[in-house]
């Protein structure tokens, strides 16, 4: 193919730094916990609540996709999206084993009674220090020391970890133990790596807190509580946290994020966003309330809250977006659940209904958020909370999919009581809009004439240019509408997954019919990134930002994954890593060329925000190494070097895991471009080229 590349701009503001950010969801699957620093799972001893059919579904595990009436998988390490991150370790009398890992409705995640010694384990109801339910040691035994164990603790040489938790005797006091023992699949109970002891607990709640300094252990391993025989012991609020942790976040996750660079990261849903009550996950981490996810299934223990997800975006450098909850009364009996019989049952969600409620929390969480200490009570339970300085959060998205509840006039007037609202308390913020659902887009300029003086950008979904140009042909005659002293609302795209997740290739090339989860992780679909992002960077600034779905774990629908063994790059992630650092600003017409987000092969040009450097993109997404010929004379410049990053595969279904970060490679190099007025760039199959001419 030959191109040639003119000096004609195609916008006239420079390309949103905003198009490679990102989005996590709280209480989905295994997505946030991973990359927390908190090395317990169900650190508070709850009653985990069942997975849903949502889950399942997404996360691949119906036996068979097409009949979802046959049942779901209950063994996840079989998957190919799986690593240690996805683990849910059960608590265990010890000395013992944890068992098989399944996962389905009736897990309790507790393994009560030891094979090799008289112990149990149970979880109790009863005043406990946080949560619902407490843990209770019955150690029979006449002279042997045991107690409760949680296998899958990767320690590092090196490295100290912090141990704190309530404990409770019984009966009389006595000693309690810290150990830690090679994770095996026959452990060695007579050798243990550290012993630490706790001090004494005694009939009130006592908190123990302990550090142990691992000098030479590397690998996997099991922790322990130990009680001498004839004991009886209550134990609550545990936690276990690596000394070299940044705010609770792991810190080669940190590193990780810093990589993929996001500019904006969407928080803390998604579907989960919208029975979410913010006061849960703030303050004290022993005062917040473990609960279930409502939308899908699985425990939420609101160890990560408003402070956390501050912290993380402090250290990435990006910006913060809220989706807020808008309370409606059709939320009172939406979502349900499988109780132990396999019943089913509505969860109480009538807290989220009432309408001056939700008006009022949405609010609040702006000024517990942006306010100075000593403006508003809010504010000042944030100082109190131990944060002083305001977290500076600009953008407020109003709800998520809200068509499962408002209708699209009506959801314009909530925004206008939301907005005006939110914005009494904080005039900086932004304000956005869902435009998701066809029945709102057919409505969105109605929707407009309502609310468009109170709304900043709108939220929509998924990809490809015709829908594209439908949304921003309806926001321009609404700024013609509004005039030119309004600042124009962006179009911005919140939850973003690459188009044709579903396509025939991957039916193709997998062995067996597979389900959208086979795609995922794989180069062929992060391939189908570049298209979009390619078309949304002809737009300028007309497109604010774009939150890839998501950042971590998530069945391989993920920029980053978090074994315990050490954070990886997706495929989609180092798209992310390089396209979020790309100079292009200036994007220029090519002819003999019209661009087609659909084609197999693709270029584009663009200037550097200086109109210093030419950017050049290549995509072949073909079976074939392709050329692409760029003629340079019509833009007045000679070039002498030539900068080069490629990405590439071995091919279209490889894939990083654990055992290989680097299946997807990334290959940088400097050449002479020779003051030629002509750039060949040779394309291997299934790659994708950035060429910087300076």
């Amino acid at each position: 193919m030959r191109v040639k590349v003119t000096d004609k701009e195609l916008t006239t503001s420079p390309v949103s730094l905003c198009l490679c950010s990102n989005f996590i969801e709280l209480g989905y699957g295994n997505q946030v916990e991973p990359m927390r620093a908190e090395m317990l799972f169900n650190r508070s001893f709850e009653r985990f609540a069942p997975y849903n059919s949502g889950t399942h579904d997404w996360y691949g595990l119906f036996i068979d996709h097409r009949n979802p009436s046959l049942g779901y998988k209950n063994d996840w390490s079989q998957e190919d999206w799986y690593h240690s991150g996805y683990e849910h370790n059960p608590w265990f009398a010890a000395p013992g084993s944890e068992g098989p890992l399944t996962i389905d409705n009736t897990s309790t995640f507790l393994v009560p009674s030891s094979p090799l010694a008289d112990v149990s384990i149970g979880i109790v109801d009863m005043p406990v220090r946080h949560g619902n339910h407490a843990l209770r040691i019955a150690n029979n035994e006449l002279d042997r020391w045991g107690g409760v164990a949680q296998a899958g603790k990767q320690l590092t040489a090196g490295e100290a970890y912090r141990f704190r938790g309530w404990a409770r005797s019984e009966e009389a006091p006595f000693p309690v133990e810290m150990r830690f023992y090679a994770d095996a699949a026959d452990i060695d109970w007579d050798a243990p790596i550290a012993i630490i002891p706790l001090g004494n607990a005694g009939t009130e709640w006592t908190q123990f807190a302990a550090e142990f300094h691992n000098d030479i252990f590397e690998g996997g391993a099991v922790f322990c509580i130990w009680t001498p025989p004839r004991s009886r012991l209550i134990l609550d609020d545990f936690s276990l946290i690596p000394a070299s942790a940044i705010d609770g976040w792991r810190s080669d996750v940190v590193d990780a994020v810093r990589r993929i660079n996001p500019q904006v990261i969407r928080f803390p849903g998604g579907c989960f966003a919208s029975f979410y009550d913010w006061r849960d996950g703030v303050g004290p981490t022993s005062d917040r309330r473990p609960e279930p996810s409502y939308f899908w299934g699985g425990m939420n223990e609101n160890d990560t809250g408003t402070a956390e997800f501050a912290a993380l975006c402090r250290a990435a450098a990006s910006e913060m977006l809220f989706c807020i909850n808008m309370f409606h009364p059709k939320k009172d009996s939406y979502l349900t659940f499988r109780d132990e019989k396999g019943e089913k049952q509505f969860w109480d969600t009538r807290r989220f209904t009432d309408h001056e409620t939700g008006l009022k929390l949405a609010c609040d969480w702006v000024a517990y958020c942006n306010l100075p200490a000593g403006s508003h009570p809010m504010a000042d339970l944030r100082a109190e909370h131990g944060h002083p300085e305001p977290f500076g959060v600009k953008y407020w998205e109003m709800d998520n999919e809200t068509a499962r509840w408002f209708e699209p006039i009506e959801y314009a007037h909530a925004i206008v009581e939301y907005s005006s609202a939110m914005k009494s308390v904080d005039p900086g913020i932004e304000i956005g809009m869902m435009i998701y659902d066809n029945k709102y887009l057919a409505c969105l300029s109605e929707m407009l004439h309502v609310c468009g003086p109170y709304i900043d950008f709108v939220a929509d979904r998924g990809g490809g240019e015709e829908r594209l140009n439908t949304v921003l042909s309806v926001l321009r005659r609404s700024q013609e509408e509004m005039g030119p002293a309004r600042t124009p609302i962006r179009y911005c795209n919140t939850e973003w997954l690459p188009d044709d997740f579903n396509n025939d290739i991957f039916q193709s090339l997998a062995a067996n019919p597979a389900p959208r989860t086979y795609n995922f992780n794989k180069w062929r679909y992060a391939l189908n990134m570049f298209p979009c992002l390619m078309t949304w960077q002809r737009y300028g600034d007309e497109i604010g930002f774009v939150n890839f779905n998501n950042l971590a774990n998530t069945h391989g629908q993920s920029a980053l994954e978090t074994p315990k063994e050490g954070a990886f790059l997706t495929s989609a992630g180092m798209v992310l890593e390089l396209l979020s650092r790309s100079p292009a600003a200036w994007p220029l017409a090519l002819d003999d060329y019209i661009s087609d987000d659909l084609a197999d092969f693709q270029v584009q040009a663009a200037w550097d925000l200086d109109r210093n450097r030419l950017v050049l993109y290549v995509l072949n997404l073909t079976p074939k190494e392709s050329t692409a010929e760029f003629d340079l004379q019509g833009i007045g410049s000679v070039f002498h070097i030539a900068e080069e990053t490629m990405l590439t595969a071995s091919g279209p279904l490889a894939h990083n895991t654990t055992a290989n970060h680097n299946a997807v490679q990334r290959i940088d190099r400097v050449r002479s471009s020779e003051g030629s007025d002509c750039l060949c760039v040779n394309v291997p199959p299934y790659t994708f080229v950035q060429t910087v001419l300076s």
